[in-house]
């Protein structure tokens, strides 16, 4: 049951889908996390899905590229790119930590973060469209935010919170021991999706390649914006699934 409460936790919270099972209990925060993979992968099949679809209607080139640059951030109601927006006014500040950090809970929009996420949209589009103009595979479109959100997930499991982050609570070993079923949960998911995905896809080398530059973004950005930042909190695991999925696409682009 703790398990069934924290997937439907999961899709609550990080979906903007009609949830059908509403379930919450602030004490299995640690399971929620550990079902992003499994977000992620809804996510990934409308993604792939929408794909498909607007390809058999012949929607026109530049209109598909521009509705398969928004999916991924409608379906999960924007609150990734709300990360990476509040990540990188902290960031490109430069100011001392104390600052940053302050910055990082100031819920006014900053110049960094409006120039960031304009190049971020504009880099997102021109990937997309190289990429549909080459020919995308099915499984790219699933894996890529499965394997995003499952590198944001641990590493907000297992890298020690900013004090000032939801997931600082909880601490002692009744925490610890969900914290490591979680972190087992994921990568459960993780084997069994991009496994599958790989064994289905006709041309498994482009995916694995797709999903790889996924994680290695995505945990090279977490590792960069904790750093930054001193510690991991939510904004960070959204800076780093935002980064990871536009390498993701630009790999799809380039392979």
């Amino acid at each position: 049951m703790k398990l069934i409460t924290g997937f439907f936790m999961a899709w609550g919270n990080f979906l903007t889908l009609p949830c059908p099972l509403k379930l919450w209990d602030s004490n299995l925060k640690n399971y929620m996390l550990g079902f992003l993979p499994s977000v992620g992968l809804i996510v990934g099949l409308i993604w792939g899905a929408l794909c498909i679809l607007m390809m058999t209607l012949n929607i026109p080139f530049l209109v598909m590229a521009f509705l398969m640059t928004l999916v991924p951030f409608t379906v999960c109601g924007f609150l990734h790119l709300d990360g990476f927006m509040d990540c990188s006014d902290a960031i490109l500040s430069r100011r001392p930590l104390e600052d940053r950090q302050r910055i990082l809970k100031d819920s006014h929009t900053g110049a960094f973060s409006v120039i960031s996420v304009a190049f971020l949209l504009l880099g997102y589009y021109a990937f997309m469209s190289q990429a549909l103009s080459m020919g995308v595979d099915f499984f790219s479109f699933c894996l890529i935010p499965v394997v995003s959100r499952g590198m944001s997930g641990m590493n907000v499991l297992l890298r020690k919170p900013m004090g000032t982050s939801q997931y600082a609570q909880g601490d002692g070993a009744g925490a610890d021991s969900q914290k490591k079923k979680a972190v087992a949960i994921i990568l459960v998911q993780l084997a069994v999706y991009c496994t599958a995905g790989l064994l289905l896809s006709a041309d498994p080398l482009p995916v694995a390649i797709t999903a790889g530059a996924t994680a290695l973004a995505s945990l090279i950005a977490i590792i960069y914006g904790k750093r930054q930042l001193g510690g991991m909190n939510g904004d960070i695991a959204g800076y780093g699934i935002v980064w990871g999925e536009l390498i993701g696409v630009l790999a799809m682009a380039l392979v």
